[in-house]
């Protein structure tokens, strides 16, 4: 099979496509035939071990000393199950599926094994493979800290970074949970805000956020807006989502008790939220760039740039 390999760490060039052997399953896998996937800013961040400050020592010893450990990316695929090992009862061949490895990755391949009781959850009929996947990962980020903020109808957000993979799933979240929504992207992005939901767009690009208003939670999704520099713009009792943080930022966060860090987790039960969510409507994906699994390169500048809208998606070639 085709998979997408990077044997060390450096700018997207370093991805090459070449030939490895189907994987074998266990007992209690599916095997899935990879449809579409994501190239996400996780992906890009390990390939050039581009992490946040002080991180990259310890990423190093996780992911890889001197190249990556797990040279096949990806963090998420949509397919079909072609096969299934002893012992799985909960699907079969045929099954339309978003499957994760979690930080195993490997899904930038033609086909992909998980466990049953992984990350793993059926894909609804009014959902291509496409949308599927592109709700994932920025899905599964924005749900994880919207929960652990506690969230509620009433409560006034601003998000920093609305236009990114999380930031336009966290604004539909959001919204859906009856909270008031400021949105903070570039001039470029208003529009698509406001086609989503935003009650409140600023544009940083003219407008300091940290200027306009007080709010119940503050979420930042790029890593600028750090207690310290937002701390006047909480109301009494506010709370900061840190979805991306450097060490000192994440040590300080420990006796910050206004800030809320760590790590998103990824199970088939917020697989499950998230296709339920789209299946109603509540969710719709938001696509920077649909892109052949040959231009994955590509896909990784892209990502680069720092100027996408939504997910970058790629296609294998089959159905959409």
């Amino acid at each position: 099979m085709k998979a997408a390999v990077s044997d060390r760490y450096g700018p997207p060039e370093v991805v090459q496509i070449k030939d490895v052997p189907v994987p074998v399953l266990k007992a209690g896998e599916l095997l899935v035939e990879s449809h579409a996937a994501t190239v996400n800013s996780g992906d890009a961040r390990l390939r050039a071990l581009r992490v946040p400050r002080g991180m990259s020592a310890l990423v190093r010893l996780t992911m890889g000393v001197t190249k990556p450990r797990r040279s096949v990316l990806g963090f998420e695929v949509a397919g079909r199950v072609t096969e299934v090992a002893t012992g799985v009862s909960g699907f079969q061949p045929g099954d339309r599926v978003i499957a994760s490895r979690g930080f195993k990755f490997g899904c930038h391949a033609e086909y992909v094994t998980v466990a049953e009781h992984g990350q793993v959850a059926r894909i609804p009929d009014n959902l291509s493979y496409n949308a599927a996947v592109a709700l994932c990962f920025g899905g599964s980020t924005a749900l994880y800290f919207l929960e652990r903020g506690k969230l509620s109808a009433g409560d006034s957000i601003l998000i920093n970074g609305a236009s990114g993979a999380v930031g336009t799933i966290a604004v539909q979240l959001a919204k859906h949970r009856g909270a008031e929504v400021t949105a903070v992207c570039s001039s470029a992005n208003v529009e698509v805000m406001r086609g989503l939901g935003a009650d409140h767009v600023i544009d940083y690009t003219t407008q300091d956020f940290t200027q306009n208003g007080r709010y119940d939670v503050v979420m930042d999704t790029v890593g600028n807006a750090q207690y310290a520099r937002v701390k006047d713009s909480l109301k009494p009792g506010g709370r900061v989502l840190m979805v991306v943080g450097d060490l000192f930022q994440t040590v300080a966060s420990a006796w910050q008790r206004a800030t809320i860090g760590g790590t998103s987790k990824v199970s088939g039960e917020i697989y499950r939220t998230l296709m339920s969510l789209a299946e109603q409507g509540v969710l719709k994906p938001v696509i920077d760039t649909v892109l052949p699994f040959e231009q994955i390169v590509e896909a990784h500048r892209r990502v680069d740039g720092g100027h996408k809208v939504g997910s970058i998606v790629l296609t294998f070639g089959k159905d959409r």
